[in-house]
């Protein structure tokens, strides 16, 4: 596909930190020593080891004196900081499934990634400040640094820096106005598949990004970042749409990417990312990850319709509780059924503020860490911190998107569970197959007829009928086929029987 030449203007130097008013006098300038001082590095204590290096770097790279071996000395911290990424890398739980909030050696990690790229685009500046081209490693060097730190912090749910995406496309638009976007490099250590060009760490970045990875496990997002980088040959970025499946991209860094692409215009500044060919291998390879199949096609089909959610979210200010955790969800609505007092209760709720909510969803802020941390999909109870004379408001829901923030700070957003939702107790065969675990929650939608189980995946044996106990009548539960497992729950389409 032949890409029409680019209208942009000339881009302008690189948005970075300010500069330290003076030099520290302990920053290390000269190669041999520094390369001495990083052999001395701690490593067998990681998260130590890298606050030291953090420390010097930034010195180093905020150094308002101009020094003829930066490149040099930027160069030395490029080992040790693939030391660190691989002890990152070999703690992180395969199959990950929760928002697991970043540890210190990881988020020292992403600050070390950053500031080094932030150096790499120093040498740029300079050179764009003479009237010189900066070179298609340099900007290499620094897209790499800014695209693993923005891998390790989705794997944490880390809310968008919208900084740090003005940084990205700059320097995917500094390449493209140079036309060395496609110029293949030296990628360095790391999977075979990772992309060897500019253009190939943007277009992974973008489309994993724009399939919004705040909604899916963390292990599944990881599995989108392997398959489209060794798949990002099949994208193009264009000025007119091209195609049949085309998103729009603000090439403006004004707004967050996903608000762009889901209300951009015709216009200079929007550009489209050409998704056919891209779109079509996932269709066609059994491999690819199903996930990233229909968040691309539902991101598609979604600018297509006039609204992106079914029903408007209105803001918000109330202060609520959530009980996580389908067992405690069970005794709470086994305590409200049985008439127990609603302010005496078995199950210790957390704190939040719910800020939005709509027909068919909600939005709450809380302070964490969460124990156990959330996963997507899992179900949750929301009541509203009411006086203790008033009886209980609130809904089930069943968690959708997260994000973490710097202070702590979590968001999540729910989609609420339709009709109604029974507490149930397996008894029987059933439950001597569920070892112990016989708890269970019945969602009846009112609206239309359907029944889902969310019980033990132990449980599940398509066809069978298992017998429940509810709070004033049994149930014989006739399974029809597994909706979806969350942690340990499944999530059954099920239909009452009278056999």
């Amino acid at each position: 596909m032949v890409n029409a030449p680019s209208t942009q203007p000339k881009p302008g130097p690189f948005a970075l930190p300010p500069l330290a008013v003076a030099t520290h006098p302990d920053v290390i300038l000269s190669p041999r020593e520094l390369r001495r001082w990083i052999e001395g590095l701690p490593l067998a204590n990681p998260a130590k080891a890298a606050d030291m290096l953090l420390h010097q770097l930034r010195l180093l790279a905020r150094d308002p004196q101009r020094n003829p071996r930066f490149a040099t000395l930027l160069e030395l911290y490029q080992e040790p900081l693939e030391q660190l990424q691989t002890i990152v890398d070999e703690r992180r739980p395969a199959g990950l499934e929760c928002a697991l909030p970043l540890d210190q050696l990881e988020s020292l990690l992403v600050e070390l990634l950053v500031e080094l790229a932030y150096g790499h685009l120093r040498i740029a500046n300079g050179m764009l400040s003479g009237g010189k081209t900066p070179t298609a490693a340099i900007l290499f060097r620094a897209i790499g640094l800014l695209d693993a730190a923005l891998s390790v912090e989705r794997t944490h749910y880390r809310r968008p820096s919208l900084e740090r995406w003005r940084l990205l496309l700059s320097i995917y638009l500094h390449a493209e106005y140079h036309k060395v976007t496609d110029q293949k490099l030296d990628a360095g250590p790391g999977p075979d598949d990772a992309p060897d060009t500019i253009q190939g760490l943007f277009f992974r970045a973008l489309i994993v990004s724009l399939c919004d990875p705040h909604n899916q496990p963390p292990g599944e997002v990881h599995q989108w970042y392997r398959w489209t980088g060794a798949h990002v040959d099949l994208l193009s970025l264009t000025v007119l749409p091209q195609g049949t499946f085309t998103i729009p991209i603000d090439i403006t860094g004004g707004q967050a990417l996903l608000t762009g692409a889901r209300k951009g215009r015709p216009g200079p500044e929007t550009r489209y990312l050409a998704c056919d060919r891209f779109k079509q291998r996932l269709e066609e390879d059994e491999a690819a990850p199903a996930g990233l199949k229909r968040a691309l096609t539902g991101l598609i089909r979604g600018r297509r319709t006039p609204e992106q959610r079914k029903a408007e979210r209105q803001p918000r200010n109330h202060p609520y509780q959530l009980i996580l955790g389908m067992h405690n969800i069970h005794r709470r609505l086994s305590e409200l059924t049985q008439g127990a007092t609603p302010d005496r209760s078995a199950v210790t709720p957390t704190s939040c503020l719910q800020v939005n909510q709509s027909r068919f969803g909600a939005a709450f802020r809380l302070r964490g860490p969460v124990n156990p941390p959330f996963s997507i999909g899992e179900p949750v109870l929301a009541e509203a911190d009411t006086p203790n004379t008033q009886a209980p408001v609130g809904f089930a829901a069943r968690i959708r998107r997260v994000f973490s923030e710097d202070d702590r700070g979590i968001e999540i957003g729910v989609e609420k569970i339709q009709g109604r939702l029974v507490p149930l107790t397996i008894v029987g065969a059933a439950a001597e197959r569920s070892r112990g675990d016989n708890l269970a929650l019945l969602q009846h939608d009112t609206e239309t007829g359907r029944y889902t189980l969310l019980a033990a995946r132990s449980l599940f044996r398509e066809g069978d009928i298992v017998t429940a106990d509810g709070p004033s009548m049994r149930y014989k539960l006739h399974m029809l086929r597994l909706g979806g497992v969350v942690q340990h729950t499944a999530y059954i389409d099920v239909e009452p029987t009278g056999g």
